[in-house]
């Protein structure tokens, strides 16, 4: 799996010429060597959030997981940053809302891979005047060039396009002389990863004048090999091409109208699915080869992936499938030729993805192995116990769909049940399941309220990189609920739900840097940066929760001036409701339950026009 991203036009600082251009150059790499591609150019923060989450949930129990970006990228404190196009950086909290900490990512990786990979053609010098940014306590001041090193955990390797410290050049061509190396290097048949990033640094070196030394961190335990050499099965020789050569272009051309035009449908996010084109030419001698690859999604056979340049027999066309890639909806289209001897004719099939009806209903905000933004708990609707009773039995090795039938059955009522579907969801590895686990036990529903267990939950799904987990872990840890207070590791918690795009996480900062707790020390603008951070997810509560008067801080978030005010309301109907009547003598107290003003929920970052963004975590405990 590869996530390939270029940035190049940016809004506040200078375009960089590169980037683009080499994500496409690299994209076409990776699919060349039978990589799922997740490609994407001038990312904003949002955009990068909803790209990184799809591909994490395709990724997950991945072989080897690529992240490759060309962009701006540089140093604060030691910890390097990606810059998303849409950055500013003008204030000191900024780089925790705006900007992407490369640690976060392999910490995703880390948690859903064998082997990580991450490629950065992003080391540069800082553009931005400011120069001090918050990172956790403190206000770090911006010093060095370039990236700083970085350290993996066994099975990573972190390539620089120069050595740490050092600046990363464009080049005079159209890319950039690490980018275009290391396409052409990759490619390579049966070369291990670091034989292939020694050429790349050797040809760099060359190309620069010894001003730019790539550079990479290796902790790999496996070998790495990017481009396998196995040749693809060919047709056997056609001994018989001087005969009966209008027999066989007549079997062609029925072959080619028989697939030609026809419409699949694929369900998305279940694995790799049989197309059953019912290939009806049996001959040996016939063979296939891919014309046009689909622009996103993977081909594969049962013993291998297929790349764009693949062939197969016709004995194998019937074995075909489709994976449909994840976030992509947009039907796409599969070319082939098909040929015997001189006779050849090429045939399109239409693959249409579509999500089942299970994910529509009842599939959850920030599910990283999810495949939709999500619903909350109050949107799913009376279908969907029926919709995923269904996708159970249709898939019953899909977790996720145990786990939205355990959403569907909490939101009817069957709570019995609920806890049953979350907890056969949790045994299959979904890890919202062990949240989801972890809040029951928390709110008590249906037996007494058990914090140790939820925390302990809580622990697990965090340590696997969900963003409720980590909310709720990070804020038990960080306020001391049920477990020894650690604030630094809270904070960090609750920084990286936060990054991930979880609303819930950003209110809590909020409120942490409004008032300065546990030694964290007050600042009204730091807290304004994650309320506008919310409020860019869409969250309708951000400033009710924060509440600062308009003294404390002199930023506008919105002016809104409509050019036209077709309607004043001026009267207002008052109905005056009766005294209640005095309870009788000795009538017992009602106790007071204390609310909480603003009910807190979680969110998406998707900005789909479909999307249930920025609403909704389903986790009452943190209200």
């Amino acid at each position: 799996m590869a996530l390939v991203i270029g940035n190049s036009q940016y809004r506040e600082i200078p375009a960089l010429k590169n980037p683009d251009k080499d994500a496409e150059d690299v994209s076409k790499t990776f699919r060349l060597a039978g990589f799922e591609v997740f490609a994407a150019k001038d990312l904003t923060k949002l955009q990068f959030e909803e790209k990184f989450r799809n591909y994490l949930a395709a990724a997950d129990g991945a072989d080897l997981a690529v992240v490759y970006y060309s962009g701006h990228g540089f140093q604060i404190g030691g910890e390097n940053f990606l810059i998303p196009v849409d950055a500013s950086l003008k204030d000191a909290a900024d780089m925790e809302v705006q900007a992407i900490k490369v640690d976060d990512i392999l910490r995703q990786l880390r948690s859903r891979s064998k082997v990580q990979m991450i490629i950065l053609d992003a080391c540069r010098d800082d553009p931005f005047p400011r120069k001090d940014y918050w990172l956790r306590d403190q206000l770090i001041v911006a010093g060095g060039s370039g990236l700083a090193q970085v350290t993996g955990s066994q099975n990573t390797l972190i390539a620089f396009a120069t050595e740490p410290g050092a600046v990363a050049y464009d080049g005079s061509g159209d890319l950039s002389p690490f980018s275009s190396s290391f396409s052409r290097r990759a490619l390579a048949p049966n070369q291990e990863i670091r034989s292939v990033m020694a050429a790349v640094r050797r040809d760099v070196v060359k190309a620069t004048n010894g001003k730019q030394v790539p550079w990479e961190n290796s902790s790999l335990i496996d070998d790495v090999v990017l481009m396998r050499g196995t040749e693809q099965p060919a047709p056997p020789p056609d001994a018989e091409q001087n005969q009966q050569t209008a027999e066989r272009g007549i079997q062609v051309s029925a072959a080619a109208e028989a697939m030609d035009n026809r419409d699949i449908r694929v369900p998305v996010g279940v694995g790799p699915v049989p197309l059953k084109l019912d290939f009806a030419a049996k001959d040996a001698s016939l063979g296939l080869k891919l014309a046009s690859y689909p622009a996103t999604g993977t081909l594969s056979l049962p013993d291998r992936v297929l790349s764009p340049q693949s062939s197969l027999m016709a004995a194998e066309v019937d074995k075909l499938r489709y994976e449909p890639q994840i976030g992509s909806v947009a039907p796409v289209e599969v070319g082939f030729q098909i040929r015997v001897g001189n006779a050849a004719r090429q045939a399109t099939v239409k693959l249409s993805p579509n999500v089942d009806p299970c994910d529509q209903a009842a599939g959850e905000p920030l599910d990283l192995q999810g495949v939709v933004p999500g619903r909350l708990p109050n949107e799913i609707g009376s279908g969907a116990v029926e919709a995923c009773e269904a996708a159970v039995k249709s898939y019953p090795g899909i977790a996720r769909f145990r786990y939205e039938l355990g959403r569907a059955l909490l939101a009817s009522g069957r709570i019995d049940e609920a806890r049953q579907a979350i907890q056969q969801a949790a045994d299959k590895e979904h890890i919202r399941a062990l949240f989801a686990l972890g809040s029951i036990a928390s709110s008590g529903m249906g037996t007494a309220a058990d914090t140790s267990k939820a925390n302990d939950l809580y622990s697990k799904a965090s340590d696997r990189g969900d963003p409720y987990a980590m909310a709720a872990w990070g804020r038990a840890l960080f306020n001391g609920i049920g477990v020894e207070r650690d604030t630094g590791k809270g904070l960090d918690l609750l920084l990286q739900a936060a990054a991930m795009g979880h609303i819930d996480a950003m209110k809590e900062l909020a409120l942490i840097f409004k008032e300065g707790r546990n030694g964290v020390p007050a600042d009204p603008a730091r807290a304004l940066a994650f309320l506008k951070a919310g409020m860019e997810r869409q969250d309708a509560y951000s400033m009710g929760i924060l509440g600062l008067p308009p003294n404390r801080s002199t930023q506008v978030l919105a002016v809104c001036k409509p050019k036209v005010i077709t309607k004043v309301i001026t009267k207002v109907k008052v109905i005056r409701a009766p005294a209640p009547k005095a309870p009788p003598p000795n009538t017992p107290k009602v106790p007071v339950v204390p609310i909480d003003p603003a009910p807190w929920r979680g969110g998406s970052a998707g900005d789909n026009d479909h999307s249930q963004s920025g609403r909704g975590s389903g986790d009452n405990s943190n209200g």
